[in-house]
């Protein structure tokens, strides 16, 4: 079995063609690929706004008296399930507006640290002439 003879060029050129597939995909569907998002450490700010996103409006009811609390539970539930019409859109609402807030916040983290390697690499590359 023989390998084919190929060329550095031919393999930079297939990698560059690949990679401008990937971008272009990643441009038309709006999302990051998970290879291009940076590994966010635990306790980062994206990570955290990422943790909160998602609210709920069906939180339980609880009570801490015996007999007047299960009442009053009892009326809490029975509001909520009254006012589950006005709240549900609102919730809704505000969880899109908090997925949208954390993609931009972690486009925005990924294009920072693509410019901190680019400029990295820069500042690693000797001086051109003028």
């Amino acid at each position: 079995m023989t390998t084919p003879d190929v060329t550095r060029e031919e393999v930079d050129e297939v990698a560059a063609a690949i990679e401008a597939i990937r971008s272009e995909v990643r441009r038309r569907s709006g999302y990051l690929s998970a290879a291009d998002v940076p590994p966010l450490g635990k306790g980062s700010p994206v990570t955290e706004a990422a943790d909160l996103a998602r609210i709920s409006a069906h939180l339980p009811v609880t009570w801490e008296t015996p007999i007047v609390g299960r009442w009053i539970a009892l009326a809490k539930r029975a509001m909520r399930l009254c006012l589950r019409w006005y709240i549900n859109p609102i919730v809704e609402q505000q969880n899109a507006f908090n997925d949208a807030v954390v993609r931009a916040l972690s486009t925005l983290d990924a294009r920072q640290q693509e410019l901190l390697r680019r400029l990295e690499a820069r500042e690693g590359e000797e001086p051109r002439e003028r």
